[in-house]
């Protein structure tokens, strides 16, 4: 096992209602705020309502809702535009995982002179970002609670993962009210994309005790609320253990780190527009197959705790029962389970594999695999 190094300095605030705390926040942070986040969220009045405690704390506030979805790059850099000219002391996020990293990207790039492509390029942040505050409207964001943002390059749409400066976010907010404005279909694909980031990270090279703790926590959690996710949509208990899931997750990720499976989501949701999460369903059991043969012992620990019974299973059984349990999981919320149905070109996964491939996360895998895996990985997902 690794050495555990482990801090996180963000104050976390989770609950229902607790958004109400949001200006109470920021205040500690400054007067001038920008908020990124996606126009369909005044739709569910979310935005409206963030706009009202602003305006009674006395918040000067600015609303950027360009984030669209498969927004690039480019969108950074208009909100570094606004921010700068708005002289903007406070970014926060409001939004799914592109928007809040675009919201974060936008903390990093404005109080310099470097703009976002070079740092898709490989330079480094240095010196102070603006203050950073992250409200998710999904269940998960594997990037909530470290200093890591990920990006479409405008460029070449090619799927990149880069370092902010440190301590970037102050402060999250978990609200699980906020998940409602999803429909029920895309909350049960984000939801699985949660249990992937969970699987990964508990497979990885990268994990602990620590960490451990916390994703096999997310992995029980998700088991049990999946049978009232499809016939309740709606009812705020199972929309709390979804988002306290996500928050799981995101905690074990400070430590551990996803894997290949989530390489390849990104990789193509990056290229081909295909909502990550969706791709993240599909590719889950094919993931703990390939790994089957080696991590048959955690595996079998992730059917127990999605409620399998395995105590007398040898470790091959009981890592084939963690793959049946996800397949009948997936098949029970009817959500797609091969890429094929999104239109994708099986001959375009060569250079998937090839972008996937360079994501830091590839270099903590329970084993090596190569480019050539990677594209042998996908043709089983098609």
């Amino acid at each position: 096992m690794p050495d555990l190094s482990f801090s996180i300095p963000t104050d976390v605030r989770f609950g229902l209602d607790v958004l109400n705390r949001i200006a109470a926040v920021v205040s500690q942070y400054g007067e001038r705020v920008l908020l990124v986040t996606e126009a369909i969220l005044y739709e569910g009045k979310v935005i409206d309502r963030i706009q009202a405690l602003f305006e009674k704390k006395g918040i000067q506030y600015i609303v950027f809702d360009e984030v669209v979805p498969h927004a690039t790059s480019k969108v950074v850099d208009e909100g570094v535009n606004l921010a700068r000219s708005s002289r903007a002391e406070i970014i926060v996020g409001l939004g799914g995982v592109r928007t809040l990293s675009v919201a974060k990207c936008i903390a990093m790039v404005s109080p310099g002179e470097v703009d976002m492509d070079e740092y898709l390029s490989g330079v480094q942040p240095g010196g102070e970002s603006l203050a950073y505050i992250s409200i998710p409207t999904t269940c998960r964001d594997p990037f909530l609670l470290v200093d890591e943002y990920l990006l479409t390059d405008g460029r070449d749409r090619s799927a990149k993962i880069g370092r902010t400066q440190r301590r970037i976010t102050k402060a999250v907010i978990v609200d699980p009210k906020l998940t409602i404005t999803l429909p029920p279909k895309y909350t049960a694909t984000t939801l699985m994309d949660t249990l992937l980031v969970a699987v990964e990270g508990y497979l990885s090279s990268r994990s602990s005790f620590l960490s451990d703790t916390f994703l096999l926590r997310a992995c029980e959690l998700i088991g049990k609320i999946i049978d009232p996710l499809v016939n309740q949509p709606d009812d705020l208990r199972v929309r709390m253990n979804a988002s306290m899931a996500g928050l799981l997750a995101s905690l074990g990720l400070t430590i551990s780190k996803a894997g290949v499976g989530t390489a390849l989501a990104y990789a193509i949701n990056g290229s081909f527009m295909v909502p990550k999460s969706w791709v993240s369903s599909i590719m889950l059991p094919h993931v703990m197959e390939f790994y089957s043969g080696i991590a048959s012992e955690k595996l079998t620990a992730v059917a127990r705790y999605l409620g399998e019974a395995v105590d007398d299973a040898a470790p091959v059984e009981g890592a084939a029962r963690a793959v049946e349990a996800v397949r009948r999981i997936i098949g029970s919320m009817a959500l797609p389970t091969r890429l094929r149905d999104f239109d994708l070109n099986l001959d375009d996964m060569v250079d998937i594999a090839g972008i996937a491939r360079n994501f830091d996360m590839m270099n903590y895998l329970p084993r090596s695999i190569s480019a050539e895996d990677l594209y042998e990985l996908v043709k089983s997902a098609y």
